[in-house]
């Protein structure tokens, strides 16, 4: 499977740092998790850059294969921060294996990989402050509201 290259990627990784989120100003990040069908056509439609360490090429390894995925798993790390043009990131979330101080091992055998299950969560930014988009969301409401009584009024009213 290959995906586009269209400058809107989908970054996906194995975790969410900090660093990730350093490029963004005030904004809104929403969490959703999603079906690997669903991913398939987002990639399809955005475009995917894996972001993983080489250690970790296993994981990935077993990932695509398990989900037919399809992803590009470079053979170094590549760093990113979410930005305007890349408001997307995919963390594939693992249960089942063996961590040392909450970290995935440098490597794993081909049993351990059989025991671990994968998820899939879309991290999603938004340019504007969920503060804001409140605000907003009241104040169609409310319009909402005055032109459905207006619609509604009898003839005597008016």
């Amino acid at each position: 499977m290959s995906y586009p290259k269209t400058g809107e990627e989908v970054y996906v990784s194995l975790n969410l740092s900090n660093t990730m989120l350093t490029g963004l100003g005030k904004g809104t990040i929403t969490r959703e998790d999603v079906s690997v069908d669903y991913l398939k056509k987002l990639f399809m439609q955005h475009g995917v850059i894996v972001s993983a360490k080489p250690e970790y090429r296993n994981i990935m390894e077993r990932v695509n294969s398990t989900y037919d995925l399809g992803l590009e798993i470079p053979a170094k790390l590549q760093l990113f921060q979410l930005s305007e043009q890349h408001r997307r990131l995919v963390v594939v979330n693992i249960s089942g294996l063996q961590r040392k101080n909450g970290s995935l091992l440098p490597s794993y055998t081909e049993e351990e990989l059989d025991e671990a299950t994968f998820t899939f969560v879309k991290y999603y930014v938004q340019g504007e402050h969920y503060d804001e988009l409140v605000e907003e969301n009241k104040k169609l409401r409310y319009e909402l509201e005055q032109e459905i009584s207006w619609r509604n009024r009898t003839d005597s009213e008016g």
